[in-house]
């Protein structure tokens, strides 16, 4: 058995080479990226679409958060307020005919589910269709 090898007498070793590997996986990650593209289905058919002026479609809706507490106290945003002066807010919200508003009400869990129809009542009586409840993840 040999211990020491002789450098002139040693056969080439195997190289894995690099570079060659990397421009391989570039030209299939282009053929996958291309290949995605074109699968892509497009829902209707292609036309000449004619010009507009650059007008916004929609304004934004603003949110107005209404909060009902267990003990039944309104609060509009975070000011307290009591029925009358909550249809006050939302006539004056509903005056301004250019904005759209959308009402999230906040109820707790152990409020009176009366309030809550309440607040919803007066909300659709003056026009506002945008009306959400807010609810929290069941765990």
């Amino acid at each position: 058995m040999r211990l020491f090898r002789d450098t002139a007498d040693e056969s080439p070793r195997a190289r894995i080479e690099l570079i060659p590997m990397i421009d391989i996986m570039f030209f299939l990650l282009v053929v996958f990226i291309f290949i995605s593209i074109s699968l892509i289905k497009l829902n209707g058919v292609t036309v000449n679409l004619p010009k507009a002026a650059d007008h916004p479609m929609q304004k934004k809706q603003k949110i107005v958060n209404i909060s009902i507490d267990e003990d039944g106290h309104l609060f509009f945003e975070k000011d307290p307020v009591d029925r009358a002066a909550l249809k006050n807010r939302l006539m004056a919200l509903s005056a301004d005919k250019t904005a759209r508003y959308e009402i999230i009400i906040s109820g707790d869990k152990d409020s009176h589910l009366q309030r809550l129809v309440d607040v919803m009542d007066l909300t659709n009586t003056l026009g506002f269709s945008n009306v959400s409840i807010r609810t929290g993840r069941e765990q």
